[in-house]
């Protein structure tokens, strides 16, 4: 027999999420369609809903449903698996019937009684449906609940806009939840994702409400019903019943003034009055070393992928290492959170190693799944194919083809690739638009104009989608042709400022990984090696403007590779890719043999293709190559064949660099008068208007790379000021370039400038700047920002380690890094080695700076060199050996016009005659040293000549 419940009197009926639960008629309806149930499971429903949110004990329910027969308690496991069965799982996959571990049943979800008599018609129900909020289910969405419900007191219909997974819904129920005192509780919730027609929609929306049936149009009922009432309506998921659900909604808003809606929808409703929130993924943490997992695990989508592998009962202890793959999942799954929770699941069981290492490959990213959800979010591909099923047959043809972009594109990217014969420009340009309504392509409008991107889950859906159709090749095919022609098109626009540069690096930087992509693709199995090689060749700009030099390198090497031996190397392809190659070699490696060989391959086949602009570049990249490797009698000539051709050309720009190239070789042969002249001339010609086209030619920019190196000159000429005030300038100009290279190669030459000064806190500085430019496969200058560090520590006295430092700065074995012995590091070798009390290895080491200064006639420090050499010898009880080599210095040092060596080699042979007694000599020899000083008397190699000059005045 049925059992009576105490409330069941007064209490006509019971809605519960979609279910109409009738207990005079004893029967279960949802959404209008009568649901099969047997008398003992209603019996079982009526027990738990009457006690809805208690724990109902095994005894109590067997006793209430089954009160005169003696039964097992299999019994009422089987009708309760029947009825979970038929009811399915409410929101976020929660069972509307739960099992407590040891005590009984509990019906978890929010109902609504309808009490017997009551007047319906002129009262609305008062007891929101809101299903229960879950503890840890929404993180980072605080400021955007309070931004909706602030914005639901002036606005009635509210769309909340996002992919699908993004948490739509998890958003508006809390916005719900937190409306529920500005609505007096009338808050009601539906879940429109069970629903397939507006009469569907306009029962169940009648049912939630507490509107009985009544006679007439049902939705005019529904409307005269809301007409004169106050209440938020949450309409959730209506992107499959858009067209329905906007006309519901823009009647409710006409004809029930105080009704406001709040739907999500992954598309909008486009009704009048609509007003559109559209909803962001969760910030994630930005792709940036050395972030500690304190600092990782403080944004939201880290934080909640954290929260849900807590929930699995699993306790990660995450170092900086494990927080850093934490940050590589969430910014792989684009802080979508549906995604994140999917993979906290997959954490939980294998690990952030494991998910991270696969996700980067893109597997398993659509089969992240749960059991516990509805079925459109049980897996990311599910979320996906709910979307797709509603596209038009161009919308998906259009999805599936831009998939090919990796990052962003433009509409014109869009329309080159993916309208294809038989669709219009005007159709895929409608289809494009209508992805970016339907939230599966996002868009975002800066200074360059509109462009689009599809999240990494979307694009991993709609590149299966791709290679299902049969288009992948023709498609990949359209997007190599495409790249290659916007690289050249980048490579031939005019530059003619700082700012124009730097927005054109930005522009056209977003596009490498579309051309990795399509790299990729050319050079596969199923590729066009034609086309890659022409894409190599296209892109090389690109790489070295934005110091991808390793990259470039090993790009360079495939194209090569393909070519093979049976191809002659006598085409602008070839020339371009060994001039590309021998740059890369160079840059990456120092004094490497293979950057020679090819540079001088590519110098013949411009030479004999008639390539007057190549044979410039390639010629500055010999001269480059020679001065790392000391050939300096090679390096001028090679400098005056470039002034040679750039007379000829009349280029303003390629004259200033020879005379900058041929500056800097007479800079290193000795001939410091004639490297300033070269110099100042060069920077007499700089012209801004031209200057940033030339970066991808020279590799450099060649403005601020002559200002360091006449502040170099101007220090050794003994002017420290103004070769500090130089210095300064160049680095302050080469930091506001967005080139690494160019950084590097000015903050490598600044450096030692600053030591020779012996101004030690701006040595410091430009040391620092130089570890954090350098980038990866820039080994070359990692290996000097090592040695400048080492002769850093050995000027302020940490011996040890400075000599550590610049011993690790030589011959890089294990990174195959060459870097020459630069004598001014094996000077500064010698003299900690000296300190350190070993007089023979210091004697060895610069002995063997002199020999390779003489041998290579790279001078310009050979005087510090024997100056050092003595002192050494002094200090071994040599005085004899010392004075000879003291006098060979200043000899050298004032043939060479270099007063910084010349004050430094004149104080120390003061200080050795003053010791034997040579007064008067020892300040006549100081004097006219110091004498020939204009400036700089507060730097420490003058004070120490005054402070000397004092004492021999005394004596």
């Amino acid at each position: 027999m049925a059992i009576e419940q105490p409330e069941s009197r007064s209490v006509a009926r019971v809605l519960f999420g979609p279910f109409e639960l009738n207990l005079s008629e004893r029967s279960l309806k949802k959404a209008d369609e009568a649901i099969p149930l047997g008398a003992r499971a209603f019996d079982i429903l009526v027990t738990l809903i009457d006690r809805a949110g208690e724990t109902v004990g095994k005894d109590e329910l067997i006793a209430k449903v089954w009160p005169d027969v003696n039964v097992e308690e299999g019994s009422l496991r089987v009708h309760l698996s029947a009825l979970r069965k038929v009811l399915g799982t409410g929101q976020f996959g929660r069972k509307y019937i739960i099992n407590v571990q040891g005590r009984g049943y509990s019906f978890v979800e929010p109902v609504t009684r309808e009490q017997a008599g009551a007047d319906t018609t002129n009262a609305l129900v008062r007891s929101s449906n809101l299903p229960a909020p879950l503890d840890g289910m929404m993180i980072g969405r605080d400021d955007v609940v309070l931004q909706i419900r602030s914005r639901l007191g002036a606005e009635r219909l509210i769309t909340i806009l996002g992919a699908g997974g993004i948490g739509k819904t998890t958003v508006a129920l809390a916005v719900g939840q937190a409306a529920l005192i500005d609505f007096a509780g009338a808050v009601f919730f539906l879940d429109l994702s069970v629903l397939r027609s507006k009469d569907q929609v306009i029962a169940a929306m009648a049912s939630t409400i507490g509107l009985v049936a009544q006679p007439g149009d049902p939705e005019d009922a529904l409307l005269e019903f809301l007409h004169s009432r106050r209440a938020l309506l949450l309409l959730d998921s209506c992107e499959h019943l858009i067209e329905e659900i906007a006309k519901i909604a823009d009647r409710i808003c006409q004809h029930a003034p105080d009704i406001h809606v709040l739907a999500t929808s992954r598309e909008a409703l486009q009704t009048v009055g609509e007003q559109v929130f559209r909803l962001q993924p969760l910030d994630c943490p930005p792709e940036q070393p050395d972030q500690t997992a304190d600092e990782i695990l403080s944004y939201p989508a880290t934080r909640l992928f954290m929260e849900r592998v807590g929930a699995r009962g699993v306790d990660l202890a995450l170092g900086s290492g494990g927080a850093a793959f934490v940050a590589e999942i969430c910014r792989r799954l684009d802080g979508i959170p549906l995604a994140i929770e999917l993979a906290a699941g997959r954490a939980a069981i294998f690990g952030v190693r494991d998910i991270a290492a696969k996700l980067a490959l893109r597997l398993d990213l659509l089969k992240l799944g749960r059991r516990a959800a509805s079925p459109r979010h049980q897996t990311l591909r599910a979320t996906l194919d709910w979307s797709h099923d509603l596209l038009s047959e161009i919308e998906r043809a259009i999805l599936r083809r831009v998939a090919i972009f990796v990052g962003r594109f433009t509409l014109e990217a869009a329309l080159a690739v993916a309208q294809q014969d038989g669709t219009s420009q005007p159709d895929a340009t409608d289809a494009l638009g209508n992805l970016v309504e339907k939230s599966l392509i996002g868009a975002r409008i800066d200074s360059w104009g509109a462009s689009y991107r599809l999240l990494d889950t979307t694009r991993a859906y709609a590149l299966e989608k791709l290679v299902a159709s049969g288009e992948h090749r023709s498609i990949a095919t359209r997007h190599a042709n495409y790249s290659i022609q916007m690289l050249k098109v980048s490579s031939a626009t005019p530059i003619a400022s700082e700012s124009a540069s730097t927005e054109h690096l930005a522009r056209y930087a977003q596009e490498i990984d579309n051309v990795r992509s399509a790299l990729d693709w050319a050079f596969s199995p199923t590729g066009n090696t034609e086309l890659g090689i022409e894409l190599v060749v296209a892109a090389i700009p690109l790489w070295m403007r934005l110091s991808l030099v390793a990259e470039c390198g090993s790009r360079v090497k495939q194209a090569l590779g393909v070519l093979g031996p049976e191809r002659a190397v006598d085409g602008p392809l070839e020339m371009k890719l060994y001039g590309a190659l021998g740059f890369a070699a160079m840059l990456t490696k120092g004094a490497a043999p293979e950057a020679a060989t090819c540079l001088r391959k590519a110098l013949a086949i411009a030479e004999a293709v008639g390539d007057d602009d190549y044979q410039l570049r390639v010629l500055w990249g010999l001269w480059s190559d020679r001065n790392i490797n000391a050939e300096f009698r090679e390096s001028l000539s090679l400098a005056e064949r470039f002034r040679s051709l750039a007379s000829r050309s009349g280029d303003p720009v390629d004259i200033a660099i020879g005379e900058r190239m041929t500056g800097f070789v007479r800079h290193y042969i000795g001939d410091h008068a004639a490297a300033r002249r070269h110099i100042e001339r060069m920077l007499a010609l700089q012209d801004d208007a031209l200057r940033y086209d030339n970066i991808a030619r020279f590799q450099f920019d060649p403005w601020v790379t002559a200002r360091v190196t006449l502040a170099r000159v101007l220090c050794i000429q003994g002017l420290p000021e103004q070769a500090m005030e130089m210095l300064e300038r160049g680095v302050a100009e080469a930091l506001t370039i967005d080139h690494a290279t160019t950084q590097c190669n000015v903050l490598a030459k600044a450096c030692p400038v600053a030591l020779f000064a012996r101004d030690l806190a701006a040595a410091e500085r430009f040391i620092l700047l130089l570890e954090r430019a350098v980038m990866q496969g820039l080994s070359f200058w990692q290996a000097e920002g090592r040695g400048y560090r080492g002769v850093f520590h050995l000027m302020r006295g940490e011996t040890e380690e400075g000599v550590r430092l610049v011993r690790s700065a030589f011959g890089n074995v294990e990174t195959k890094v060459v870097t020459p012995p630069y004598p001014h590091f094996l000077g500064a070798l010698a003299e900690g080695q000296s300190s350190l009390g070993e007089i023979t290895e210091a004697l060895h080491t610069v002995d063997q700076a002199i020999a390779y200064c003489e041998f290579h006639e790279e001078v310009w420090y050979l005087p510090e060199l024997l100056r050092i050499k003595g002192e050494i010898s002094r200090g071994a009880g040599s005085d004899e050996i010392a004075q000879d080599l003291f006098l060979r210095s200043l000899d050298l040092a004032r043939n060479h016009g270099a007063l910084l060596w010349e004050l430094r080699a004149a104080t120390n042979l003061a200080r050795l005659w003053q010791g034997g007694g040579r007064v008067v000599e020892a300040r006549e020899l100081l004097l006219r040293a110091y004498g020939q000083f204009r400036e700089g008397f507060a730097t420490p190699d003058l004070l120490e000549a005054k402070a000397l000059l004092s004492a021999l005045a005394v004596e």
